[in-house]
């Protein structure tokens, strides 16, 4: 099975649909307390499947989406336990932890729901509905999505706080130069 997406216009407003649910998983991410989080991204996912399903135009069930989010999920844990359960764990140890879970599970999360994004997308790019999905078909292809949307996550984030950096920088010069300016008088 071919497991590139060609870029359409309507592709094109699919992935908007899955980079804005990448923005809320990562933040999903950042929810201090183990297995809440979770289901926060869990919820994320379902909703993004709901909203391609309808920009797609094609039937779906609520419990069904849900159903191939888990099952697509269990797939990358079953092959990546170790980091995954890490990750979550982590967040219980006193600061040290929840340091590394702020670092650590927004990307995870991110790079999860790009990959059920992209996947959903392939699927619903072939004229298919979340009735004919088949876990097994998308397997292979979802892993390799993970990795992928684990790389552009972790990229968004390092250019999102590049950005965050250099504003920071130029309030702080201009608050300096305004107290300056206040304490000339």
């Amino acid at each position: 099975m071919n497991t590139e997406i060609v870029i359409t216009r309507t592709t094109a407003g699919a992935t908007e649909i899955v980079s804005n649910n990448v923005a809320l998983a990562m933040g999903a991410g950042l929810i201090p307390l183990p297995l809440v989080d979770f289901a926060a991204i869990t919820a994320i996912q379902v909703k993004m499947g709901k909203e391609l399903a309808e920009y797609y135009g094609v039937d779906y069930k609520e419990d069904q989406i849900k159903g191939i989010v888990i099952s697509l999920i269990a797939a990358y844990t079953s092959t990546s336990a170790a980091s995954v359960t890490a990750a979550a764990a982590a967040k219980s140890i006193p600061v040290l932890g929840a340091v590394f879970g702020v670092i650590t599970l927004p990307v995870v999360a991110g790079g999860l729901t790009y990959a059920v994004g992209k996947v959903f997308i392939r699927h619903l790019e072939s004229g298919r509905t979340f009735l004919t999905f088949s876990i097994s078909e998308m397997q292979a292809g979802f892993l390799r999505e993970v990795e992928k949307g684990k790389g552009v996550v972790s990229a968004q984030a390092k250019s999102f706080g590049a950005k965050m950096a250099q504003v920071s920088y130029s309030l702080e010069n201009r608050l300096d130069g305004a107290i300056n300016s206040l304490l000339k008088r």
